[in-house]
Formats: C-alpha cells, sequence, structure tokens
C-alpha cells in the first residue's frame, strides 16, 4: 500500500516513520493484526536506514526481533522479511550475507506459484548482489542466476520503463565493469544517475552514485570516485538513511 511505495520511491524517511508510527497506532486500535504484521519489517527497516538499531543489517529493534519474527510467521511475510534483508546487507556491503537472504528466499519460495515482486525491487536487488559479490571475488560464479533475474529486469523495463530504466542501466554498468569493459560501464554509470534523477528517486541515485564511485576507485581514478562518493553521501542525507550516510563516510576516502 501507501507505505511500501512511498519507502521504494525514495520518500523521506523521517516522514515515512512518523506516517507509520501513526499506522500503526490505528491498526492496533482497530485489530487489523495482519496490516500490522505485514507493515513491520518495513517499518523495522526504515528504523535501520536512519540510525535506531545496533545493527544496521538484522531486523532487531523496537518493532521486531528478525528471527522471532521469521519463525513465527507465514510465507509471505518471511518472503517480505528476507527481501528487505538482502536489500539491507547490500546497502551496507555485505553481499555475503545479501547473498544468503536471497537463497534463503529462493528455499522458501520454491514451491510458490506466484512470487513476491515487491514493486520490482526484487530481480534488480538480486542481479546487484550478484554481481558485487561476483565483482568482489572477480569471477562470475552466477551467470545462470543472473541471466534469469536479467531477463525479468528486461521484462520489468518493458512494462514499465520509468520507474525501472535507470534500475536496468545501473545493471548494465556493473556487467560492464565485470567484464573489464570500462568505457561501456562509464557510461552506463552516468546514464543511470541521470536516469534516477529525472524520475526524482534520489534513493537509487544515491546507489547509482556509490556503485560509480566503486568503479572509479578501482580504476584509480580518486578525483571522479570522491565526487560520485560525495554525491551519493548528500542523497543519502537528504532521504533520511543516517546509518548509510555514517556507514559511507567510514568507509570510503573523502
Amino acid at each position: 500500500g501507501y507505505c511500501y511505495n512511498s519507502f521504494f520511491s525514495g520518500v523521506d524517511l523521517l516522514t515515512l516513520e512518523k506516517d507509520i508510527r501513526r499506522f500503526r497506532v490505528q491498526m492496533s486500535e482497530y485489530k487489523q493484526i495482519t496490516s500490522l504484521h505485514q507493515l513491520t519489517p518495513l517499518a523495522q527497516t526504515i528504523l535501520n536506514l536512519i540510525g535506531q538499531s545496533e545493527n544496521p543489517i538484522e531486523l532487531t529493534g523496537e518493532f521486531m526481533t528478525q528471527s522471532e519474527f521469521i519463525e513465527k510467521s507465514n510465507q509471505p511475510f518471511v518472503v517480505q522479511t528476507l527481501i528487505f534483508c538482502s536489500w539491507l546487507a547490500y546497502l551496507f556491503g555485505e553481499y555475503e550475507i545479501a547473498s544468503s537472504a536471497i537463497s534463503s528466499r529462493n528455499e522458501v519460495e520454491k514451491n510458490s506459484i506466484k512470487k513476491i515482486e515487491m514493486h520490482g525491487m526484487v530481480p534488480f536487488i538480486d542481479c546487484l548482489v550478484y554481481l558485487a559479490s561476483s565483482v568482489k571475488r572477480k569471477q562470475n560464479n552466477s551467470a545462470s542466476e543472473l541471466s534469469e533475474k536479467l531477463e525479468e529486469m528486461k521484462k520489468l523495463v518493458s512494462y514499465s520503463p520509468r520507474n525501472n530504466q535507470h534500475r536496468m542501466l545501473l545493471i548494465e554498468a556493473e556487467v560492464a565493469y565485470l567484464k573489464n569493459d570500462f568505457d561501456v560501464a562509464m557510461e552506463k554509470y552516468d546514464a543511470a544517475i541521470i536516469a534516477a534523477e529525472l524520475i526524482g528517486y534520489r534513493h537509487e541515485q544515491a546507489v547509482c552514485n556509490e556503485k560509480a564511485g566503486d568503479f572509479f576507485m578501482s580504476q584509480g581514478n580518486m578525483i571522479r570516485a570522491t565526487s560520485h562518493y560525495s554525491c551519493a553521501i548528500d542523497l543519502y542525507r537528504q532521504w533520511g538513511a543516517q546509518a548509510k550516510v555514517d556507514h559511507l563516510c567510514k568507509h570510503v576516502p573523502l
């Protein structure tokens, strides 16, 4: 509903946190237990991003304890939780944990007829995690999984180009980076950043800038890397993701 749409559209996290707290009170008063339960992983994800949890990649804090929630919830809520786990782990550079969350989600969903796409984020996250893990290992061990997710992304772009074009461009940049096709990678990173800015997805524009920074740092171009990292930090701050701002300031050269 509204909260999920707002989150994936890059609405200010502090504003969204206030809305969710109000909705949670209303849901409790009207005994809308299922809706309250569905909102919980998103609510905790937002707290993690704004810096109100001890561990930003674990959905444990004010609203839930990750292990207990997964143990006691039915399949759709477990899947949603694992999607947020993989996204947070990716954002905070824990690619093996992100991969593990994806594997767990695939196991939970293996007998499902209809899988949760969550506004097109699932294939996007999966592609980014596979690629980041491959870049880190300097080898592509996830070719079949990546190929399948790339096809899903192409379908999403054809159905909804406005919301997904920048995502596909970022994936293409990362693929080019993995293949050592550096000129294409530079072109695609720039295009992804522009496309994300055009639709106002500042949170994903931040991701595009951060990954471009990683690319240029790997090439020894510290001027371009620093420029992209600075843009990413500004955009994450505008989004309200203070935990991510702190993480990036700590781990990248500025």
